[in-house]
């Protein structure tokens, strides 16, 4: 049997990603040819459980909280708090400016919603990545498309702990932006979702290095100033049969956007994304709702093809799943 993975190293420095996300090892892509890049997943959600309670809780309980578990004192950082309304759709912002003296803030957003727990993490994942549900909330979003996607996800799966959950995506995708406060930008993003026993899910994703900038689409071959996604996650709790809760973590860097204008852009965007999802999510109940048609394209979990060949994952998506971070 052919080995899939390969181990190389890199030797250009980074300028967009930082490379202490990164390991050496490379996966293939869904393309002839193509090779992932794949995180240090040790490293990266060391950082993220730092930043997300959530991430933490989806980590290591096995029946988590949510929102009402969160101590907020024993944060690892210093965040300042924003806003604080428990009883509202966004229930809580806070934010660390100058975040690891990147110039911009990190911002974290808390939500409950309700909606169908069938393929939760993937479909809010689509919330942000696929263009028909991305232009409903996000007016600067000009494209947003994956690229690459990597051709067997048991090769994620040996290269991360059990801990880290199940991959169910795994890929790089591409965003460019309109012209608004700042000329048209564009990200390279590495990205997943990891699905967990407890219901939980997380959405995870960082900027792609520069030496990586060989897999920006074909079609777009005109480079604009990069924005860069220094770090990104939305963790999803079930919090009953129906409800869950929500984390939004993001540092977002808009080349030429200073920071004090830039944090409540980012905020104010990722309250639009949730303003939508509760909607979106509530179609779910609804005999003909969107989320509803979406749900039914996925084969129910027991629909299992007898001839899938022991050792390989299932497809159980009969699309494409995009995944990006918001401008």
């Amino acid at each position: 049997m052919k080995t899939l993975l390969l181990h190389l190293i890199v030797a250009s420095a980074a300028a967009f990603g930082s490379p202490k996300y990164y390991s050496d090892t490379y996966v293939r892509g869904d393309k002839p040819g193509t090779l992932l890049k794949v995180p240090n997943f040790d490293v990266l959600f060391d950082e993220l459980e730092k930043c997300s309670p959530l991430v933490k809780q989806a980590l290591y309980d096995e029946k988590p909280q949510g929102i009402k578990a969160i101590d907020d004192s024993a944060d690892f950082y210093k965040w300042k708090n924003t806003e604080r309304h428990p009883n509202r759709l966004i229930s809580q912002v806070d934010k660390i400016d100058n975040f690891q003296n990147n110039g911009v803030p990190l911002i974290r957003v808390r939500s409950s919603l309700r909606g169908p727990s069938k393929k939760r993490g993937e479909c809010f994942s689509e919330l942000i990545s696929t263009p028909e549900l991305r232009h409903k909330w996000d007016a600067t979003n000009s494209i947003v498309d994956t690229v690459h996607c990597a051709e067997n996800l048991q090769d994620i799966k040996q290269l991360q702990v059990d801990k880290y959950g199940e991959p169910s995506m795994f890929g790089v995708g591409y965003v460019k932006t309109k012209q608004s406060v700042v000329s048209p930008r564009e990200q390279l993003t590495l990205c997943g979702v990891q699905n967990f026993d407890s219901g939980a899910s997380i959405i995870w994703g960082v900027e792609l290095e520069e030496d990586q900038n060989h897999l920006f689409p074909e079609d777009q071959p005109k480079r604009m100033p990069r924005s860069t996604s220094h770090i990104f996650s939305t963790t999803l709790i079930p919090t009953g049969e129906d409800t869950f809760d929500a984390e939004y973590v993001l540092q977002l860097d808009v080349n030429g956007c200073p920071g004090w204008l830039l944090g409540p852009i980012v905020t104010e965007t990722v309250k639009k994304m949730f303003r939508f999802a509760e909607t979106y999510f509530e179609s779910g109940f609804e005999e003909g709702g969107a989320l509803a048609k979406r749900l039914a394209e996925f084969p129910d979990d027991e629909e299992v093809d007898d001839d899938t060949p022991p050792n390989e994952e299932p497809n159980v998506l009969d699309r494409v799943l995009e995944l990006l971070m918001p401008p």
